[in-house]
């Protein structure tokens, strides 16, 4: 039996947007547990007992929200037209933001703007905005051909990773898009597709953000290379995609360990900080959600966030603050342009090339002293992660006993491997 629950508490967008969460939850239960379908005459139905009070709401207030103030433009690249809303503000002189959302299984762009309302924020803040729909499936849904696990069940070959490339380049093409502020959400499904996109083409996002997705349970299957911006929200009680992970078509990782392939992509290491709860689920009262951040060691244009929603369902009935607080982590992590990689030879903390005893003391001051240490990689003489003590006994063994060198970058210059900052490099020469 499939169980309905009626949402309670301040709703913020009504029973419009509860009949398309209702409806798409409905869907996956069904689906991923198989409780109400049966095949007839070749074709799959489904029985969830809905109420005709919910049913005459969902038929009335089912409807897209807007905005009269952007303009809109129509791609369609053989998979259907896809509504480009334009900013009143855009400036063809100006590089301007793109945001893509990426719907659920079995649902539509459309729901999902209508879920989310991020239309009046992008118009707010000036960005490019397009929710575009995934191919349907044999059952007569929707998808994204996202990971192993979530939600290609026909075993198609779409290929939705160059689809969406192609949507990016084509309003590219049309339009002053940003390269530094290219921006996915994705809930569900689209959550797994925004993993999938990170990883194959990471260089191009500033930052995703996976509501109730997850990234491949093989870390080995995401070949991203570069930093990007990583934001991982879940409801610990998400019946649909397990907060501890699970399997719909395959495994998938649970929320934590879909952030810690990032925090190791990432360059970042060490415990998360945990910050200010905040309130995301309109259902449950106070800040219900906790807030973790990576922050040590992340290198530029990489981050990692946890928003974990205790109690939380698969799709939640959204606070007054939800998507303001999400499209305030997209404002907050563009990409920033960088240089050369930081050059430093390891155990060379004073900069010039070598390394002696001038180097052990330099470590010595700023960890008993508080002295400057421009690049405390160069410090890290025993590449443990760490800076402490045992580095200057470590460079002392080196110079003055039997000890092993330093590791690489040593005796020439280089950037890798770095797992402190380095704010005063060197020119490599």
């Amino acid at each position: 039996m499939l169980l309905l629950l009626t949402p309670i508490g301040p709703v913020r967008r009504g029973f419009r947007s509860w009949c398309s969460i209702e409806s798409e939850l409905s869907i996956w239960a069904l689906l991923c547990y198989g409780r109400a379908m049966k095949k007839q005459n070749g074709r799959f139905h489904s029985t969830p007992r809905l109420s005709l009070l919910r049913l005459l709401w969902c038929l009335l207030f089912a409807v897209p929200s807007g905005l009269q103030a952007q303009t809109t433009d129509v791609l369609n690249l053989g998979r259907g037209n896809v509504t480009v809303h334009i900013p009143s503000s855009y400036d063809p002189a100006q590089p301007t933001p793109l945001l893509m959302m990426l719907h659920g299984y079995s649902s539509s762009g459309s729901f999902m703007e209508n879920y989310f309302q991020f239309l009046p924020l992008t118009e707010q803040h000036g960005f490019i905005y397009l929710y575009p729909d995934g191919s349907v499936d044999s059952f007569g849904f929707r998808f994204w051909n996202a990971t192993d696990a979530c939600c290609n069940f026909d075993g198609s070959t779409i290929d939705d990773v160059g689809y969406l490339t192609q949507l990016i380049d084509a309003v590219s093409a049309a339009y002053h898009v940003d390269p530094l502020r290219i921006h996915l959400v994705g809930h569900s499904n689209g959550g797994f597709m925004a993993h999938r996109m990170a990883c194959v083409d990471p260089n191009r996002f500033a930052s995703i953000a996976s509501f109730a997705g997850a990234a491949f349970n093989n870390p080995a299957n995401c070949g991203a290379t570069d930093p990007v911006h990583v934001l991982q929200i879940h409801g610990t009680l998400d019946a649909v995609v397990g907060y501890n992970g699970g399997t719909i078509a395959a495994p998938y990782p649970s929320a934590l360990g879909s952030c810690q392939q990032w925090v190791s992509r990432n360059g970042c290491f060490g415990a998360p900080v945990s910050g200010s709860s905040i309130n995301l689920d309109g259902g449950i009262f106070g800040n219900e959600t906790t807030v973790d951040r990576w922050e040590n060691g992340c290198v530029v244009n990489g981050s990692v966030e946890l928003w974990s929603i205790l109690l939380g369902g698969h799709l939640p009935i959204p606070s007054f603050q939800m998507s303001d607080l999400i499209f305030q982590h997209i404002l907050d992590h563009p990409k920033v342009a960088v240089g050369p990689p930081p050059g430093f030879v390891r155990g060379d903390t004073n900069g010039n090339l070598g390394v002696d005893l001038s180097d052990v003391i330099v470590i010595l001051n700023h960890l008993f002293s508080g002295g400057d240490l421009g690049c405390r990689e160069a410090g890290n003489c025993n590449s443990d992660t760490t800076l402490d003590l045992s580095d200057g006994i470590y460079l002392l063994g080196y110079l003055f006993g039997s000890g092993p060198a330093p590791g690489d970058p040593f005796s020439t210059c280089g950037d890798q491997p770095m797992w402190l900052d380095c704010q005063t490099p060197i020119a490599c020469p």
